[in-house]
């Protein structure tokens, strides 16, 4: 389930008209909810939810079944050598355990994601494989040992090491599947940025567009006021 905050307004077909990929974080710190989350990636299911509270995210369940979970991705296109030490911040409200932060990334760089690495406070900076990941992944692992979240786990820089043109193509969040906790993301730093998070602007006639309004909305872009004036004379 997604959400936005009450009184947040979301309009059909307004995808129709990107000046830019949806899916993609702004530059400048802040993640769009929900239009810069990558459809294709979430794995948000029926009793997991988040909603934008002030600059931060929101993400709850409701119980602890294979339900409810919460995970969503933002597009990005960074060599994994460049990912710094990605990390949460996390104000909990009830639970203990926190959401995990997650990179899809592609290992062998032609293009396809083949797996997903998950950092998890406890385990201290050791990233660990996700089960589906391919095999010659799992195979290239810089750890084979237990202890961590899977077999196939590492620091960043071994897995960096092992696959020196690994590209992270997604970043992201989860909390679950099966637990239960309700907490606010305050900020996710990726590649040396921190991002904060702000519902998407959706504007709903061409008089909005006028006096910069254009350059506000977010679902859709628009290049220009033009641009904007005439995505709603064709509705």
């Amino acid at each position: 389930m997604r959400r936005l905050l009450a009184g947040s307004t979301l309009a059909v077909g307004l995808t129709l008209a990107l000046a830019g990929p949806a899916g993609a974080a702004d530059p400048a710190g802040v993640i769009h909810v929900p239009n810069d989350f990558n459809p294709a990636y979430s794995d948000t299911r029926d009793t997991g939810h988040y909603e934008v509270v002030g600059t931060g995210l929101r993400v709850w369940t409701e119980s602890n079944t294979s339900t409810d979970k919460v995970a969503e991705y933002v597009d990005t296109a960074t060599p994994l050598a460049d990912a710094g030490e990605p990390s949460l911040e996390w104000t909990p409200t009830s639970g203990t355990v926190p959401p995990g932060m997650q990179l899809g990334v592609d290992f062998d760089a032609n293009g396809t994601p083949d797996g997903i690495l998950v950092g998890e406070t406890v385990y201290n900076g050791d990233w660990w494989l996700n089960n589906a990941a391919a095999q010659f992944v799992k195979d290239g692992a810089p750890s084979h040992t237990g202890g961590s979240g899977s077999a196939n786990h590492g620091t960043l820089d071994q897995w960096g090491a092992a696959f020196p043109t690994a590209e992270v193509v997604s970043f992201g969040f989860s909390l679950g599947s099966g637990v239960h906790a309700d907490g606010v993301i305050d900020a996710i730093t990726f590649g040396g940025t921190r991002y904060t998070f702000a519902a998407d602007v959706v504007l709903t006639s061409k008089d909005q567009c006028k006096g910069s309004g254009w350059a506000t909305s977010t679902m859709p872009t628009f290049k220009n006021q033009g641009q904007c004036v005439s995505f709603f004379a064709r509705r």
